[in-house]
This record gives structure tokens, sequence and C-alpha cells, in this order.
């Protein structure tokens, strides 16, 4: 479980340019995997009480993915039948530039500092 948990980190990070519920669900599988994880290893070693808690609070984040799944399925599927109205999933795409967008702008200040080179001579 604990590689599942840092392969779903990898999938956090890159869900930081699409929208917050995509980054809610990856974020909360990590908890619950790492949640179990601990819960399973406390529970080899005879600390029961100690896993017991840690297995609730992984179901509880599992319950919360669920949630998250399921909104996002919702909002997918009313902007897929397009009707007038959709869910919220909070847009993170203009928040992250991606390294084309970086590039592009960084191409546009050297031709204008290229312009302003030749203005100035």
């Amino acid at each position: 479980m604990p590689f599942q948990g840092v392969l779903c980190l990898v999938y956090m990070i890159c869900a930081l340019r699409t929208n917050m519920v995509f980054v809610g669900i990856f974020f909360t599988l990590v908890l619950a995997f790492g949640f179990l994880t601990g819960g399973y290893f406390y529970n080899a070693q005879g600390r029961t009480a100690l896993a017991g808690k840690l297995i609730i609070g992984g179901g509880a984040c599992a319950f919360v993915t669920c949630i998250l799944g399921w909104w996002i399925f919702a909002a997918i599927l009313l902007a897929s039948l397009d009707f007038p109205f959709g869910l919220p999933v909070g847009d993170l795409s203009t928040m992250i530039k991606s390294a084309s967008e970086k590039k592009k702008e960084k191409m546009r200040d050297g031709a204008i500092a290229d312009e302003e080179n030749a203005a100035a001579t």
C-alpha cells in the first residue's frame, strides 16, 4: 500500500493543473493509503487500539475520496449532456503555467527586448 500512496502523490502533483476536485481526490487517497498502511503495520505489532484508529481514519479519507469522485462524475456528466447548469470543480488551469506557455512568454519577452534595443540604436 505505501507504493499506491506514492503513486497517488505523483498523480496529485500532476493534477495541480486540472481542478481542485482531482487534487482533493488524490490528496485524500494519499492520506487513506498512509493511514491504512500504518494501521496494518501497528496491527501486526499487536497495538490494536492505535491500529483501529488509523484504519478508521483511512476509511474516513476513502469516504471523502468517494464523495469527491461522485462530484466530479456528476460535473462531467452534466457538462457532457450540455445542461444549463454545472457543478463547480475549481479550475486550476490558469494557476500554474505550462512549460510551453513559459517558453512562449520568454520568447515574447526576448522579442520585445530586441525591438527596444533596435529602437534605441
